[in-house]
């Protein structure tokens, strides 16, 4: 079985390894392209301004033809040449989208995005169990470019999902991971577009928004041009006066300025948004073509049929009305035209046909980036499980050879585990460093993973439908003025509360040295009380303790089991197993910890 999950852990790193090779020699072919393309356009225009120089001493039409052709010839060059750089820069991207699974595989993160900017500072388990941060759940799972995408995984990974949606997400993340190429070149794609990653909210917003009726009105004058046009026909043909031409213009100066309020809004909320909305154009354009066949996925790729087009036709939009910040075109082409009415009103014209289907095309392409999140995720380690997540109205949690997510495979230590029933809660004794703490964040993680349908670090994993509720590192806070043991009875507090949430999915919780900001006869009575007011509640949980009577206490109770972690002190070396045994933990390490460093704490004293 280990054998089997390491030839499946080389088989991703040696498909990376081959997609990263694969994509080094087409860039060089793409870049031998680019040059070429580059010599072959600076040759066209040095012919140009020499069949210029001809055609200006001779008059032939025949240097005039050639000079039509090599015009003609210098954009086909040009355009091949933008179409060859853009194939070198995605070849460049699939290479950084493969170094960065190489580096994940090794627990290094690249990108410097660590979702940190997601937290929630009363979130039920977020904080204490790593889901945001330099080292954290979202690093290791995150392969979005958008911030849509972005915003979608943090949410998956902050609220456990409904048990039919769990399901669908599973069925739907083996279906991606079958396609890792249609995943990267996601990826890729959104690269080329630095401004994928922008916020839309201004478009939503604006998508929105209602153009008053006077001004909506008003945009009829955007054809104004045509008569300017056609009195500076009359005037040329000395019909009219020229001062006609002169007044014609000044009317349009004047219909620009009362739309300008108006414009300079949508301009200065909207800068750069035509790159952002022709990127995601792309990436949906891409959705609509790819072949998942899932439930999950047909139902959200009905949702964006014609979408890729219809948003590369508002960035077009958005880019052109962009060109009025150049002072030159503003003169010389947005006067004479009306240049703003008509991005004005070509935008007012999007607004109406699909202001109604924005916010599911926005949402589909967050899906999609999240999903390929989970995926990504599952390919990249496929010794992990799907998880068994099935409907129970209490708290049942079995898992074998579980390990946590954050530790590399070879420092990775796994352990059974099982809990069955509403009201139980599980003691964990053990002596500092024996694993306690992250024992309980590896149950919470895989749970956490379980529900927002992702594969879990064990060989076997299922559960119920649980809120997972942790208290592990609670903190002083000078600008609340509330000390680190007040600040954790808000959160005790908020946990009964939860618990007590008829309508809700029963609480897990994971509790880590409770109560240890005070002494020990209140720790170990408040302790005990705790789990004597959560115990006919709607939930389950573990509780990690130095507090040997607390066990012993837990050992009188039906509701309540022991387990442990130990130590062992050989030759003057603290050796840890890191795996839970069953019982109340006899062997502490303090002592020893802090002989080694150098702490001389004397004798132990006799016992009378």
């Amino acid at each position: 079985m280990e054998i089997n999950k390491e030839i499946n852990k080389k088989a991703s790193a040696a498909f990376f390894e081959q997609e990263l090779n694969k994509a080094s020699q087409e860039e060089n072919q793409a870049q031998e392209k680019f040059n070429r393309f580059a010599i072959s356009r600076i040759a066209v225009f040095v012919a140009i301004i020499g069949n210029i120089v001809i055609l200006n001493k001779t008059g032939s039409l025949v240097w005039l033809g050639s000079l039509v052709l090599l015009i003609v010839l210098f954009f086909v060059l040009m355009k091949k040449q933008q179409t060859a750089k853009r194939e070198r820069n995605f070849q460049r991207n699939i290479q950084t989208v493969n170094e960065d699974e190489l580096e994940r595989l090794s627990f290094k993160f690249k990108r410097t995005d660590t979702g940190i900017h997601y937290q929630e500072k009363n979130h039920g388990y977020a904080t204490d169990l790593d889901i945001f941060g330099e080292y954290s759940l979202y690093r290791l799972l995150n392969r979005t470019r958008t911030a849509e995408g972005s915003k979608k995984l943090a949410s998956w990974l902050k609220n456990h999902a409904l048990l039919d949606e769990v399901l669908m997400r599973q069925e739907a993340s083996e279906n991606f991971k079958k396609y890792p190429g249609i995943i990267q070149n996601w990826e890729a794609t959104a690269l080329l577009h630095e401004h994928a990653a922008q916020q839309v909210g201004a478009f939503r917003a604006w998508s929105s928004e209602k153009l008053p009726d006077e001004l909506s009105f008003s945009l009829k004058w955007r054809f104004w041009p045509v008569i300017t046009l056609a009195i500076g026909i009359l005037a040329l043909a000395g019909l009219i006066p020229g001062w006609v031409v002169t007044l014609s213009l000044v009317w349009h100066a004047l219909i620009i300025r009362r739309f300008l309020a108006t414009v300079q809004s949508i301009a200065n909320r909207t800068t750069a948004l035509g790159f952002t909305l022709l990127a995601y154009s792309e990436l949906l354009e891409n959705a609509e073509i790819a072949p998942y066949n899932s439930r999950w996925w047909n139902e959200r790729k009905a949702l964006i049929k014609g979408s890729g087009k219809a948003l590369k036709q508002a960035g077009s939009l958005f880019e052109k009305l962009d060109y009025r910040n150049n002072i030159f075109f503003s003169l010389f082409v947005g006067i004479p035209t009306l240049w703003d009415l008509h991005c004005l009103a070509g935008l007012e014209k999007w607004k109406q046909a699909h202001q109604a289907h924005l916010n599911s095309w926005l949402e589909v392409l967050a899906d999609t980036e999240a999903m390929n999140s989970l995926a990504g995720h599952a390919f990249a380690n496929p010794e992990y499980t799907v998880p068994q997540v099935t409907w129970d109205n209490g708290v049942n949690i079995e898992a074998k050879a579980m390990g946590h997510p954050l530790i590399p495979e070879e420092k990775r230590i796994s352990n059974d585990f099982v809990m069955n029933g509403m009201g139980q809660t599980i003691l964990v004794t053990g002596s500092n460093m024996s694993g306690k703490s992250t024992f309980l964040r590896t149950i919470g993680l895989n749970i956490v993973l379980a529900q927002a349908g992702a594969v879990v670090s064990a060989s076997k994993f299922a559960c119920s439908p649980v809120r997972v509720f942790s208290s592990m590192r609670t903190q002083d806070s000078l600008e609340e003025n509330t000390s680190s043991f007040y600040a954790e009875l808000k959160r005790l507090r908020q946990l009964l509360e939860m618990a007590d949430e008829a309508d809700q999915s029963p609480v897990f919780y994971l509790l880590d040295e409770i109560l240890k900001g005070t002494n020990s006869a209140d720790r170990h009575r408040g302790a005990e009380a705790l789990i004597r007011q959560l115990h006919p509640k709607r939930s389950a949980g573990l509780v990690s303790t130095h507090d040997l009577e607390l066990g012993e206490w837990g050992a009188t109770e039906n509701y309540v089991q022991n387990f442990h972690f130990r130590s062992d002190v050989e030759n003057g070396q603290l050796h840890f197993d890191y795996k839970l045994h069953h019982g109340i933990c006899r062997s502490f390490n303090a002592s020893e910890l802090m002989k080694m460093m150098g702490i001389d704490i004397g004798p132990e004293k006799e016992t009378v």
